[in-house]
């Protein structure tokens, strides 16, 4: 029930991070700097991993970051397509 509770309030924490920007910056600004930091933690989280596995750490950082830049691309154009056929 610890553990949880623990990766509940871990994950929340870090999501509210990429709501920071929303609130204090303009939407295109806070857009870049979520996508930056989103990024940035990917980066780090993906060389810990490449270290834990004991494997090329770029190998791991480079499928990672392509994995997300597809998925940001996809989101991009699924809302775009999704504001078209909505729009009023």
């Amino acid at each position: 029930m610890g553990s949880t509770i623990s990766t509940f309030l871990s994950k929340f924490v870090f999501a509210l991070t990429f709501a920071i920007p929303v609130l204090l910056f303009e939407l295109s600004t806070a857009i870049i700097i979520s996508i930056t930091w989103g990024l940035s933690v990917l980066s780090v989280l993906s060389c810990y991993i490449s270290r834990e596995q004991k494997v090329k750490p770029w190998k791991v950082l480079f499928k990672h970051l392509i994995i997300a830049v597809v998925v940001i691309i996809i989101t991009y154009y699924t809302g775009s397509y999704i504001s078209i056929i909505f729009a009023v």
